[in-house]
């Protein structure tokens, strides 16, 4: 018997076939009607995910009311009882789900375990005391603090949010007299210093079980930089590393962080430096990774990362198919030409033309791309899903995929 269980959710579900994202984080998939109590807390986005049969759905202007969120629970845990448990799957909602465990004493994650995985401050002191390599960091206090923790670092150096997401905010730095301007520019609370690292990423996504033990574990190698696409509009994408030796080294410099941070119950999203000598420690989010990750690790591997996730919370038995790990896949997204909005004039399908592409969404005609900052998963110029191939091919079909994709548009006035 699972329980009472608060849902909170910020992801829409799209009415058209053409959009995947979201669908294998559908209710429907993840939870049981004869053994779970579903009470729904959503913005009008999250609306349209909810099952037209649910019962208990309450909707929120704003989740970053916290006020407003917490009376509008305060009554639900009044009228209809307490709850076993609390689960949101978006970045933006994790410090929500602990603050409601906390105040209602039910079981998972608190303020203080949520902050390792939202707090890259705290995530890399709580690391470094460990043992474990990160990049130099200091938090931002005032200009000459900055200025000097640069000089120390060596220029560039990187100036991010400590709690944020999709690279929002970054800056790479190039000399002191950038980060004098950017000091000048505006406030620096809420933001740190850190070393550049030099170095291909990769990330490594999975579920622990309530030991902290991985049930499943996936490692990617970046094309391009989540900070090269938001900055300079670059394509961004990653291909599953099939080498046993790669996957070794990452999986094990992962699973000693997640257990230096004290991560149990699960899914986790992490993101780390090969400098070629060494690992990294880049950040990492106690969450199911983002933009199209999931997607084909459910294609190719068969496992469903929020639902393996769902039924660890839950406490229910686990069955997970053999992962084919000689069997690669990967994703592309292709933003569209900047400065946006920017009316489609011509697309290029992939479909057919390029091997082992089995998936796309790509704008048609007329339609109009927005500018989305930190968002992956919506409409871009194109995005494309991989599978079926080794990693040396699904590489090679990237780079055709960039090269053969076409797209021509027209300013919006």
């Amino acid at each position: 018997m699972s329980g009472a269980i608060l849902f909170l959710n910020r992801w829409p579900l799209y009415a058209d076939e053409r959009r995947w994202e979201n669908r294998l984080a559908a209710p429907e998939i993840l939870f049981r009607p004869q053994s779970d109590r579903v009470t729904y807390i959503c913005d009008e986005g999250g609306l349209s995910a909810v099952p037209a049969d649910a019962e208990g759905v309450h909707v929120v202007a704003d989740f970053d009311d916290l006020d407003g969120v917490l009376g509008v629970v305060d009554a639900v845990v009044r009228d209809e009882g307490p709850f076993d448990h609390v689960i949101g799957f978006s970045e933006s909602l994790l410090d929500l789900a602990a603050t409601l465990r906390e105040r209602y004493g039910i079981a998972g994650s608190r303020p203080e375990e949520t902050s390792r995985f939202r707090d890259k401050t705290v995530m890399k002191e709580t690391l470094s005391r460990a043992g474990l390599r990160v990049p130099r960091w200091a938090s931002c206090r005032s200009r000459e603090q900055v200025l000097a923790a640069a000089e120390e670092f060596g220029y560039p150096v990187i100036v991010k949010p400590v709690r944020g997401a999709g690279s929002q905010g970054v800056r790479k730095v190039a000399s002191a007299g950038e980060l004098r301007a950017l000091c000048a520019a505006g406030s620096l609370h809420g933001l740190e210093i850190e070393e550049f690292v030099a170095g291909e990423i990769l990330h490594v996504d999975g579920v622990l079980d309530a030991a902290g033990k991985p049930l499943f574990l996936c490692t990617s190698r970046y094309v391009s930089t989540c900070l090269d696409f938001e900055l300079l509009g670059e394509p961004l994408g990653s291909v599953f590393q099939t080498d046993p030796a790669v996957r070794e080294r990452c999986e094990d410099f992962a699973v000693r962080c997640l257990a230096a941070l004290g991560l149990h119950s699960s899914a986790f999203h992490l993101e780390l430096f090969d400098t070629g000598e060494e690992l990294v420690f880049l950040e990492v989010g106690a969450r199911v990774p983002g933009a199209d990750v999931p997607y084909v690790i459910h294609d190719v591997h068969g496992v469903n990362l929020f639902r393996l996730w769902v039924d660890v919370l839950l406490g229910r038995p686990v069955d997970l198919p053999a992962p084919v790990l000689e069997q690669s896949g990967g994703w592309l997204i292709i933003p569209g030409p900047r400065p946006l909005p920017r009316k489609i004039t011509a697309t290029t399908s992939l479909l057919g033309e390029v091997p082992f592409v089995y998936r796309e969404l790509v704008p048609g005609a007329g339609e109009v791309l927005i500018a989305r900052p930190g968002s992956y998963a919506t409409l871009h110029g194109g995005r494309f899903l991989f599978r079926g191939g080794t990693q040396e091919q699904i590489e090679e079909a990237v780079r055709r995929a960039l090269a053969r994709f076409c797209l021509t548009t027209e300013p919006v006035p």
